[in-house]
């Protein structure tokens, strides 16, 4: 499904997603003959700007669970092994606290069953939900859904995320 299919799909509920997704259409500045990429760094910008950034992460989630093979294998391990919250993925061994900077280096495994199109899942995944989270010392760091994505060992997905983001990752889940 590609982007401008998304928006007019989603444009008909009656939900933040679909309002959002009203709010393009009319929007006569929309970049819509335009690559993927401008117009989801369009509406990243301009929801920033509008103060509604949150609502665009919600609906560029909505969009790659749609099409991001991988984020489905994510949302289904999450389910399927009852992952409510983070504490739950601590006691199961899926996640664990690691440097502050990080957050927590959570742990999918993948078997043989990885999509071919993972690599590109990937980096899409890589790119969602970045949060200024405060550290101790003061600063803060930026962080993103799926901080430093990579396979490991065994075809494992890692990924590093703050608490924030793993309880928007969670509630993704269908």
């Amino acid at each position: 499904m590609t982007l401008n299919e998304f928006i007019a799909e989603f444009s008909s509920l009656d939900n933040s997603t679909g309002n959002f997704a009203k709010k393009i259409l009319d929007d006569e500045r929309f970049p819509a003959e335009q690559s993927e990429r401008q117009m989801l760094d369009y509406l990243d910008f301009e929801s920033r700007k509008e103060g509604v950034n949150s609502t665009f992460q919600r609906f560029l989630a909505e969009f790659r669970k749609k099409n991001n093979k991988t984020l489905k294998i994510v949302l289904n391990f999450l389910k399927e092994n009852n992952i409510q919250s983070l504490n739950d993925a601590n006691e199961k061994g899926i996640a664990m606290g690691y440097v502050e900077a990080c957050g927590y280096i959570v742990t999918i495994p993948l078997g043989n069953d990885y999509p071919s199109s993972i690599s590109k899942d990937m980096d899409q995944l890589g790119e969602m939900n970045m949060q200024w989270v405060d550290i101790s010392n003061g600063e803060q760091v930026q962080s993103f859904l799926f901080d430093g994505p990579n396979l490991g060992d065994g075809i494992p997905l890692r990924f590093c995320c703050q608490e924030i983001q793993f309880n928007f990752l969670l509630s993704l889940i269908d």
